[in-house]
């Protein structure tokens, strides 16, 4: 059983950012199956969860300069919190099952609610945009 089922909801409408969120919500999913199995995360679980979720603020970073986003500086700080957040469990607890616990539930609280509240903005704000030929 998947810890995030995938909505369509979660789309933003650029395929570039809509790839990025299917592929984080697919390794959450994985994460979370070796945990259940194995009652631990692997070491570089916590690494590649980073280093993805910066690659991905990144890229919705960059769609939200180009098409002139109001809230560009709102969204750069949820962004910022998340890398804040991961850090101090990281630091907190590492990855003993006590702390694979807190990473999984924060991990999939803050991934849909940020897609399904602050991406989503950001996908009807260019919905709202007229088309550029």
């Amino acid at each position: 059983m998947p810890i995030i089922e995938w909505k369509d909801c979660y789309l933003v409408g650029i395929q570039e950012i809509d790839q990025y969120h299917r592929h984080l919500v697919q390794y959450l999913n994985k994460s979370y199956d070796h945990f259940r199995e194995n009652n631990t995360l692997e070491p570089g679980v916590l690494e590649i969860l980073i280093d993805f979720s910066i690659q991905q603020f990144n890229c919705e970073e960059r769609w939200m300069q180009r098409t002139l986003y109001p809230k560009l500086a709102a969204h750069k700080e949820e962004h910022r919190h998340f890398q804040t957040e991961i850090a101090l469990l990281k630091k907190r607890s590492g990855l003993d099952t006590r702390g694979c616990v807190d990473l999984l539930w924060f991990l999939c609280s803050w991934v849909t609610n940020h897609m399904r509240e602050s991406d989503a903005e950001f996908g009807r704000f260019l919905d709202s945009q007229p088309r550029r030929t």
